[in-house]
Parts: C-alpha cells; structure tokens; sequence
C-alpha cells in the first residue's frame, strides 16, 4: 500500500526574550501531501454544508443523505469520514464550541493575571454568547449540551476538555484561590454551574441568562477567591 507523502518544512516562530530582545523558534512543520489535502478539503466542505443545512432546518431535519447531496458525495464516500450522523456532529462541536471555550481562556490569561478580572471577562462574554445566539449556535449548543447525558462516553470526554480549559485557568493563578480549594475542584465547580446555566436557557426562552451569569460571577469571587 502506498503511504501517505508528507512533507516536512520549517516554520520561524518570533519571541521576546526581555534580556536579549527578539529571538527566532526554528520549529517543524509537516505539511500533507495531495492526497490528504484532497480528503481534509472534503471533510472541511462536509462540515460547512451541514452547518448550512442546521442553519435552515436545524439539527432534527438534517439527514445524511441531504449531507451527501449538498457535498455531491456518495454515502459511502460520507462513511470513509464519518461513522454516522452524530459522529459528525460531535466533530462540528468540538470545533465550534469547545475549542472556542478553550480559545476564551488563552483571550482571558493573556488579557489579566487578576483572575477575578478573568472571570468576569469569561463569564460577559458566555452570557452575550447566549443572549445573542443565532439559530445555528443555539442548535449546535443544545446538541452539546444534550450528548453529555446521551452519550457517557462520548459526554465524559466533552466534560473532561471544558474541566482542562478552567483548570488551566484556575491553576494559572492558583495563589488567588482560597485556602484548600484546588484548582481542578473549582474548574469542576465552574463547569457545572455554567452548564446549568445554559441548559436552562436552552429550555426557556424567558429565562434571564444575563442575570444568572452576574449572579455566578458574584458567587465564585465570594466563595473561591481570596
């Protein structure tokens, strides 16, 4: 079987050394060959159209035969990418919406070492996520949030990454939490708060998201920071 060509290029990454100034990263790079840039540009154009096709008849009327049609693909063709609908779908949250939780704590480390500051900037920017939702980010939210309890495996996994984001953030300034809370128990903490939060406003559409999240910004700089 012919394997895979890859190619390996170097990519020049700049720092500051504050004692002697700008220095260069020499870091490797692989980049694909056709082939696997061919079946990366296939499973990008996969994703895109079903997010079209969310955005219209939500996540309920979307089937993979419609999938495959709007991609111009045979199903068979769809199963080379994914096992089935809900694989896809998990793949599309995973870069949607978790990883964009993971970026929102890299924005709130890099923007303050105070983490009080940090949570309040974490937690504006979830409650005008919500309060500002389009029908796609409210489908593919009340999909994530629904595969935490549908799927154990699968939900275990989303769980873990979101508790690793806040632990990160909590452990960054771990000196700020008050004695004999970890930072692992207050991303715990955070993490289900939040999701109750969401899973509220998901159910109800008089539900004040905005207030609930002021409220969780008060409560966890009461009870876990110094």
């Amino acid at each position: 079987m012919r394997q895979p060509r890859l190619v390996l290029c170097l990519s020049l990454r700049y720092y500051r050394n504050p004692n002697r100034g700008f220095e260069v990263n020499i870091l490797p790079v692989v980049q694909l060959g056709r082939r696997e840039r061919k079946k990366k540009a296939v499973r990008e154009n996969i994703c895109e159209q079903t997010l079209h096709l969310i955005s219209r008849y939500g996540v309920d009327g979307i089937t993979i035969d419609a999938i495959c049609d709007c991609v111009d693909i045979a199903k068979k063709t769809f199963y080379n990418y994914y096992g089935s609908k809900h694989d896809l779908l998990v793949d599309i949250c995973q870069s949607e919406l978790l990883q964009r939780t993971d970026d929102l704590i890299t924005e709130a480390i890099e923007q303050s070492d105070d983490l009080a500051l940090q949570l309040d900037f974490i937690l504006s920017v979830l409650a005008t996520r919500n309060s500002t939702a389009s029908k796609l980010e409210r489908e593919l939210i009340g999909y994530l949030v629904g595969s935490l309890s549908t799927n154990m495996s699968q939900g275990a996994g989303q769980l873990q990454f979101m508790s690793n984001c806040y632990n990160r953030l909590f452990n960054h300034s771990k000196e700020q939490l008050k004695a004999g809370l970890s930072p692992q128990f207050c991303a715990e903490m955070t993490v289900g708060m939040t999701n109750v939060i969401t899973l509220n406003w998901l159910h109800d559409d008089h539900y004040d998201t905005s207030a609930r999240f002021q409220s969780l910004q008060r409560f966890l700089k009461d009870s876990m920071l110094k």
